[in-house]
C-alpha cells in the first residue's frame, strides 16, 4: 500500500485522546499513602528496636542517619508504587499518559503531605507557644534556648544568677533580663533589672557585672546552639528536596513501566493496534 501523506495526517486528526483520569490519580495517591505509612511505621519498629540506652549518644546519631536513608527511601517506594498503581487503574496502555498520571500523584502527595505539616506545626504553636517569659517560679521562667539543646546549662546558670539579684515577687522577670544579656544587649539588661529591683541603672549594671563569665558561657552557648540548629534545619531540607525529587522521577517512571505492561494487568483484554496504516 503507498504511503500518502495526507491520509496520514487525516488518521492522526481522527485519534481522540482521553483525559487524565482523576479516579486513577486519587486511587495511585491512596495507594502511595498507604504504602508510605506501612514503610514509616517499620522504620519506627527498626528505630526503636536498635536503640541502646547505654549508649543513647551514639543510637540518636545513627537512628538520625538511618531516618535520613528511610525517608528518602519511603518516598521513593511510595510514589514509583503510586505511579504504578494509577497508570493500572487508567487501564490505558499509553506510556505518555501513565507518566503523567504518576507526575500528578506526586504533586498530590506533596501537596496533601505540605498541608499536613503545616496544620501540625500550627496547632503545635496554638498549643505550645513557647513558654512563660513572665511565668513564676525560681528560675524566672523558661528561656528559649534552655529547651532547644545541650548548651542550656550555661544558660540556666546564668538565669539563677540573675534571678537571686531579684526580689522573691520579681524572680519572674529574670527570662528577658536573660535574653538581652545573652543578645549582647548589655544596657538593656542593667535597665530591666534597675525597674524590676528599683535601683539606679549603675547599681544594676555593676550588679550584671559580677556575672560576666557566666554571661559569657551563655552567650557561647547560644551561639552554638544557633549554629547546630541552622545546621540541622538545612540538612533537613536538603533530605525534603532530594527524597521529593527522587520520588518525582520514582512516580514518573512507575506511570510509565505500568501503562507499557498494562497488558500483563488486563491480560483477558484485547487493544486495538496503534499502528496507522
Amino acid at each position: 500500500m503507498a504511503y500518502v501523506p495526507g491520509n496520514r495526517i487525516a488518521a492522526e486528526q481522527a485519534v481522540v485522546y482521553a483525559p487524565m483520569s482523576f479516579r486513577a490519580i486519587v486511587a495511585g495517591w491512596l495507594v502511595a499513602t498507604g504504602v508510605a505509612g506501612l514503610l514509616y511505621v517499620a522504620g519506627l519498629a527498626l528505630g526503636f528496636s536498635s536503640f541502646d540506652a547505654w549508649h543513647a549518644e551514639a543510637s540518636a546519631k545513627g537512628i538520625g542517619i538511618g531516618s535520613a536513608v528511610w525517608m528518602i527511601v519511603t518516598w521513593v517506594v511510595a510514589l514509583l508504587l503510586g505511579g504504578l498503581f494509577a497508570s493500572w487503574y487508567d487501564g490505558r496502555d499509553d506510556q505518555t499518559s501513565g507518566a503523567l498520571h504518576g507526575v500528578t500523584v506526586w504533586g498530590l502527595s506533596v501537596t496533601a503531605t505540605g498541608l499536613w505539616l503545616a496544620l501540625g506545626l500550627a496547632n503545635a504553636m496554638h498549643g505550645h507557644p513557647g513558654g512563660d517569659m513572665h511565668g513564676g517560679g525560681d528560675r524566672g521562667g523558661m528561656h528559649p534556648g534552655m529547651m532547644a539543646t545541650d548548651d542550656g546549662e550555661a544558660i540556666a546558670v546564668l538565669d539563677a544568677n540573675v534571678a537571686s539579684l531579684l526580689g522573691e515577687h520579681n524572680r519572674g522577670a529574670a527570662a528577658p533580663i536573660v535574653a538581652a544579656l545573652v543578645a549582647g544587649h548589655d544596657v538593656t539588661a542593667s535597665s530591666l533589672l534597675a525597674a524590676d529591683n528599683g535601683t539606679s541603672l549603675g547599681d544594676a549594671t555593676h550588679a550584671l557585672q559580677r556575672f560576666a563569665p557566666e554571661i559569657s558561657n551563655a552567650r557561647v552557648a547560644a551561639k552554638t546552639a544557633a549554629d547546630r540548629a541552622a545546621h540541622y534545619t538545612a540538612m533537613t531540607l536538603w533530605i525534603a528536596f532530594i527524597s521529593s525529587f527522587l520520588a518525582l522521577l520514582a512516580a514518573a517512571v512507575g506511570g510509565w513501566l505500568g501503562a507499557g505492561h498494562i497488558h500483563r494487568v488486563y491480560h483477558l483484554r484485547t487493544y486495538p493496534s496503534r499502528t496507522l496504516g
